[in-house]
C-alpha cells in the first residue's frame, strides 16, 4: 500500500488512491459544471489557488494508470526477490522413521554375490577352484619315441601289484594320486618283458637320464608333464615303502622289473624305480 502526500486526504474516506483538495478549499458557487476538464481559478479571501478538476472519464483514467503502476511495481518486486522456495519432498528419512541402514558389500553379513556381479560390487576376481587330477590313460616319454597305454590296476591276495598284458600295456595303482593331483605319488608299474609279448614298454626305464621328460595323458584330454629327477634299483626286498605311501609332495613313479633273471621262477631280483616331479 502506498501512503498519501501529506496535506492531502483520500477522496470519500475510501482506501483507492486518488487526488483531493487542500483543506480549507471552498468549492466554486457557480461557473462551468464540474467535470469540464478546464483550470478556474478560486479565491478565499486574499489567497488564489489553482485547481485540477476532472470529470469522470479522468478520473478512470487515473485509477487505471495507478492500477498499473501497482501492477508493475508488485510485478518488479517479484522478480527483484528472493528465489522460489522448493517444495519438494526431503530425500532426509521423515521424522520419526530413522533411515535404514545401507549394508557394508564387504562386510560377512552382506549377501554373498557370486559370480560376474561380485567383480562389479568388489572390485575382486573370484578364486578358480582347484582343478583335480585326471586318470592317465596314456605314457609318453618324448625321447624315447615311446606311447604306451596306460589301464587301472590293483593288487592280488599277497599284496603285490597285478601287472597288465601284454607288457606294451602300463598299469596306474589306482589307489594312488590321480595325474596332475595336488599331493602324493601317482604309480605307474609294468612288465620289463614277457615270453609271449617281447619287451615291456617300460624297459626303457633301465636307460632313462634325469632330466628326461615325461607325460601323461588324461581321460579328460589333459596332458600333464613331469621331468626325471632320480633313477634308483632297488632289491625287491628292500623297496623303499615311501614309493607307495600318499601324501607329500605331487610326483610320478615308474616301476618295472630288473636286476638278474632267476630263469627257474622266471622272476627278476630287483626293481628299477624312476622319479620325476612336475613341471
Amino acid at each position: 500500500m502506498v501512503a498519501a502526500p501529506r496535506g492531502l486526504t483520500p477522496r470519500g474516506g475510501g482506501a483507492a488512491p486518488g487526488f483531493a483538495e487542500p483543506a480549507g478549499a471552498v468549492a466554486p458557487a457557480s461557473g462551468p459544471a464540474a467535470g469540464s476538464g478546464r483550470h478556474r481559478a478560486l479565491t478565499t479571501g486574499r489567497t488564489r489557488t489553482v485547481a485540477t478538476n476532472f470529470d469522470a472519464r479522468g478520473r478512470r483514467t487515473v485509477r487505471a494508470l495507478m492500477a498499473a503502476g501497482a501492477v508493475c511495481l508488485l510485478g518488479g518486486l517479484t522478480m527483484l526477490g528472493p528465489a522460489p522456495v522448493s517444495i519438494a519432498p526431503s530425500l532426509d528419512a521423515p521424522v520419526g522413521h530413522p533411515a535404514l541402514p545401507v549394508p557394508d558389500p564387504f562386510s560377512p553379513a552382506a549377501p554373498v554375490v557370486d559370480g560376474v556381479l561380485a567383480q562389479l560390487v568388489t572390485g575382486k576376481a573370484p578364486t578358480p577352484p582347484v582343478r583335480a587330477g585326471t586318470p592317465p590313460v596314456e605314457l609318453v616319454l618324448p625321447a624315447r619315441d615311446l606311447h604306451a597305454p596306460v589301464v587301472a590296476v590293483t593288487t592280488g591276495p599277497e599284496g603285490a601289484l597285478v601287472l597288465p598284458e601284454p607288457p606294451s600295456t602300463v598299469g596306474w595303482w589306482s589307489p594312488s594320486a590321480l595325474a596332475g593331483g595336488a599331493a602324493g605319488p601317482t604309480v605307474l608299474a609294468g612288465h620289463v618283458d614277457s615270453l609271449a609279448g617281447g619287451l615291456g614298454a617300460l624297459a626303457v626305464l633301465r636307460n632313462v637320464a634325469d632330466g628326461e621328460e615325461v607325460v601323461l595323458r588324461g581321460a579328460d584330454g589333459r596332458s600333464v608333464g613331469y621331468r626325471v629327477t632320480t633313477r634308483r634299483q632297488y632289491a625287491k626286498a628292500e623297496l623303499p615303502p615311501e614309493v607307495f605311501a600318499a601324501g607329500g609332495p605331487p610326483r610320478l613313479v615308474l616301476i618295472t622289473c630288473g636286476g638278474a633273471f632267476d630263469r627257474r621262477t622266471r622272476h627278476y631280483s630287483d626293481n628299477v624305480v624312476v622319479f620325476a616331479d612336475p613341471v
